[in-house]
């Protein structure tokens, strides 16, 4: 095998309560990595961006984080070929929805493939966090893990030593994606990083880790009302919804239009809200978000869409 394309899933990162933990891979949109082995080069390895799609992709080799986790992988694994990397890319940037860690699952996923390494999946997530690390401003795995295994997932980043489990959703889950028209600072993910407190109350913490086991049992349990009961931040969200104008009014529509829990995705400003098809309507539910943000005379996009697959190889060239 010479080259490879792989396509991986957008994610919603932390659903509420969990921050760095929990994340969720969406079946649209996804970014394409293509890969291709070129001829052999002295000294280290070699990264070559042949083409790039997409508003505000870096091009650089050495700021893009798909290429920076061929590279690292490259070196790390004694490649002594040149890699030219083509990058399709259409989950949005700076929205919420895990951008930077779509492109960098694909491009760790892609090399695995290609070049036969046999890693697991956390070693997979540990280099797709390298080039999270570089687009984003700081080192997590929640994205680029939901991304590579697609699902529901719960990771634990230990310094170098991710790990993650992931969980299939409940069958009739809906996802709806409503996304504000705001102004934001160019590194998005850091700048809502800084927004966070140094600590909260010990009744706060308590009542995160008791909403974080809620969803998490909604997950294992397939209970779509349990996951939406535990979908319920103080920490988080209630630093960082000064992004979103009329965050309250939209969740509280949401919720009356039949939604079971509605969160801020990832670090914004994008809003997520999740319906049990058998007993609502997500249309109507995302409708009614993009009406409270009409109300608040921002214009806004959505969708809707339902959990997503991991990483997978694309047939065909």
């Amino acid at each position: 095998m010479d080259q490879i394309r792989v396509e991986a899933p957008a994610s919603s990162a932390n659903l509420g309560p969990g921050f760095d933990v929990f994340a969720l891979a969406l079946d649209s949109p996804r970014d394409t990595v293509r890969l291709q082995l070129g001829g052999k080069v002295s000294g280290g390895p070699s990264v070559k961006m042949a083409r790039v799609t997409g508003l505000g992709v870096p091009k650089s080799e050495g700021e893009n984080g798909a290429s920076v986790v061929c590279s690292e992988m490259a070196k790390e694994h004694g490649v002594k070929k040149e890699i030219v990397m083509e990058l399709d890319k259409r989950v949005p940037i700076g929205m919420g929805m895990g951008s930077s860690g779509a492109s960098a699952a694909a491009a760790a996923f892609a090399m695995n493939e290609l070049l036969g390494l046999g890693l697991t999946t956390d070693e997979l997530i540990f280099y797709a966090g390298k080039g999270e690390g570089v687009t984003s401003g700081s080192r997590h795995y929640d994205n680029v893990a939901a991304s590579i295994l697609g699902g529901f997932v719960v990771v634990r980043g230990e310094g170098d030593r991710p790990s993650a489990v992931r969980f299939d959703p409940p069958t009739g889950l809906a996802l709806c994606v409503a996304t504000p028209v705001v102004s934001l600072p160019g590194r998005k993910t850091e700048y809502a990083r800084s927004l966070l407190p140094e600590s909260v109350s010990l009744r706060t913490m308590v009542e995160s880790v008791g909403n974080a086991s809620l969803m998490l049992a909604g997950f294992a349990k397939k209970d779509i009302k349990l996951i939406g009961k535990g979908m319920t931040d103080r920490v988080v969200e209630q630093a960082r919804k000064v992004m979103i104008p009329g965050f309250d009014r939209v969740r509280s529509r949401a919720m009356e239009a039949g939604a079971e829990g509605v969160c801020i995705s990832g670090a914004g400003p994008s809003m997520l809200a999740i319906v049990d098809k058998r007993r609502g309507k997500p249309e109507k539910v995302l409708a009614a978000m993009q009406g409270a943000f009409g109300h608040e005379r921002v214009k806004s996009s959505g969708y809707v869409t339902k959990v997503g697959r991991g990483a997978s190889v694309v047939k065909g060239r």
